[in-house]
Parts: structure tokens; sequence; C-alpha cells
């Protein structure tokens, strides 16, 4: 055998070495699968309601894994009403609260709250609420007047509470979509990852197209 041929089994080889190396290392240490971006909870702008509605009721099929779901309420509650409807599911992890004030012909911000799993928790999130309405409403003096009376009204403990973000089995999401008081419940895929997500509530006025509701009224006195 030739020096060149030698020469060129050895490279062989060695390359093959080291492509065998880097194969066995990738199965030892496999690359992360990235967590999935680009969910939205919540219906899209000028969707019909009644197609989002029949949406996230689909979502509520498939295996009985752990989801994160929103939980759209029928009108805006109390925070007992909100803590009373979840209390009763001890493996529900409960993320964040969804607080809008109703005013007649006035929008207002919708802002969500961190909660956590304790009653304490979940009716302190309304205070966060009110704090965070004020941060966000400084654009115009309407604005400033609506953050205002909303920021006073939901420290005052007013019933706008409407929505829920929420982890669970879906057999348990399942059980909260039938309740009364439950609008709708929509989960995203089990692989959704959590604070990678958006969500966008549904406002209980909102009954035929998800567009912005009408901002033409008096706005009251705080």
């Amino acid at each position: 055998m030739s020096s060149a041929v030698r020469t060129a089994v050895v490279l062989l080889a060695a390359v093959s070495v080291l492509v065998g190396g880097l194969y066995l290392v990738g199965v030892v240490n496999p690359v992360p699968k990235p967590p999935v971006t680009g969910d939205v909870l919540g219906p899209e702008n000028s969707e019909p309601v009644a197609d989002y509605l029949a949406r996230a009721e689909k979502s509520l099929s498939g295996p009985d894994t752990d989801r994160w779901a929103l939980i759209s309420l029928r009108q805006a509650q109390s925070l007992d009403d909100g803590w009373a409807l979840t209390a009763t599911q001890p493996s529900m992890l409960l993320s964040q609260n969804i607080f809008n004030v109703p005013i007649e012909r006035v929008q207002t911000p919708s802002v969500r709250a961190a909660t956590g799993n304790t009653e304490d928790s979940f009716h302190w999130s309304q205070q966060i609420a009110a704090q965070q309405v004020i941060s966000r409403s400084d654009a115009t003096e309407r604005a400033r007047q609506v953050g205002a009376v909303a920021a006073a009204r939901l420290r005052a403990g007013c019933e706008c509470l409407i929505g829920l973000v929420v982890r669970d089995r879906l057999s348990v999401l399942r059980q909260i979509a039938a309740e009364p008081g439950v609008r709708a419940v929509e989960a995203l895929p089990d692989d959704a990852a959590a604070g990678l997500f958006a969500v966008v509530p549904l406002q209980p006025s909102m009954v035929t197209i998800v567009e912005p509701l009408p901002d033409d009224g008096p706005v009251p006195a705080a």
C-alpha cells in the first residue's frame, strides 16, 4: 500500500470516529425542544363571537392532559364568586385574574393581575389591577378620568372580574365550562409554555363581533 493510500485511509478513519462521536454526544445530550410561542388565548379581532365560542368548545377535546386555559365569564362577577368557582377544584393552578370595570358607553381598560392558589392572593389581585389601570390611563385627559373612576371602583371591590387564566386537566376544564356563570373555556395545546402565550379577554358585552366597544358616553365622577 502506497503512503498516499495509507494517509487517505487514516484520514477516513479519523473522520468516521469524529462523526460517530458527535452523533453519540447528540444522543446523550439532545438539543432541548424549544418552547411553543405565538399561542393566543381569546378571540381574534373582528371574529364573530359565535365562532369563538365554538372554537373554544372544540379546544376542550383531546387527551386528558394539563392545559393552560382562559375562563370567560358571562358577566362581570365579584371575586367571591370567582373564588367559589375555582376553589372546588383543588388540582387547578390559578395564574391570572382579568378585570374590566363596566361603564355604559365608556371604554375601560381590561387588565390582568397575577394571583395564587390562596384566597388572600386571589382577592388581592383586584388591588393590583387598580394600580395597573392607573399606570395605563395617561394618554389623554379622558383616559385619565376613566382610569381614575375604574381604579376607584376596583379598590372598592366592584363586580369586575370577567375572566381567569388557569391550568388543569381537560376533564376539569370541561366541568368548569358547564358552570352556569361561565360563558366559555378555551384551552391551549398541552405543549404551550407558561408565560409564552398572549391572552385576549372576551368582554361580556361582546355578543356579535369582537370589536372595540362604544366610547361616546360621559365619564362619571370618581
